[in-house]
């Protein structure tokens, strides 16, 4: 007798699956993101800094060889500034972060690798869900091949919640 196991997602990627409901519910794809911007995982901080704040973002996707690795935040950076401080002088925007004695720090260093992610069949309100309960901001939105598709915000929900109620 053989038996059929699923196939576990991997330690850095877990995958917030859609549940079956009813004919009423909209999908992720309709508020996502389309035109994403990432980085990989050896683009510098700086350079990440610089993308988060000059295209007024909140989420990179950090992209290895076409799959999702990681997902740098502004929160990551703050939190990273926080913990380790900095003696730079130098203004990149966003005060705090240098090169140290090894050379750049990278996005690796500090990007989360627990990512969670919805699909593109997913409904907005399995993505509130998600953040909710994971106590994120964003998602990346994956397609059935693993690539991102996209990327839903809690602002992206907000402005469907608003524009939803006619207002």
């Amino acid at each position: 007798m053989s038996s059929t196991r699923r196939a576990q997602p991997s330690p850095k990627t877990r995958k917030v699956s859609p549940k079956k409901t009813g004919s009423m519910a909209v999908g992720v794809a309709s508020i996502m993101t389309k035109r994403v911007q990432s980085v990989r995982p050896d683009t510098s901080l700086e350079m990440a800094m610089e993308l988060l704040m000059s295209r007024d973002i909140s989420h990179l996707p950090v992209i290895e060889d076409g799959l999702l690795v990681g997902v740098l935040s502004k929160t990551d950076l703050v939190r990273e500034r926080m913990l380790n401080g900095s003696n730079s002088t130098r203004d990149v925007g966003m005060a705090g972060f240098h090169e140290d004695e090894e050379g750049l720090r990278t996005v690796s260093d500090i990007m989360s690798t627990k990512v969670r992610q919805v699909s593109v069949e997913s409904t907005i309100a399995e993505a509130a869900i998600a953040m909710t309960k994971f106590r994120i901001h964003g998602l990346p939105v994956v397609n059935e091949r693993g690539g991102v598709a996209g990327f839903v915000s809690t602002l992206d929900i907000v402005r469907w919640v608003a524009q939803s109620s006619g207002s």
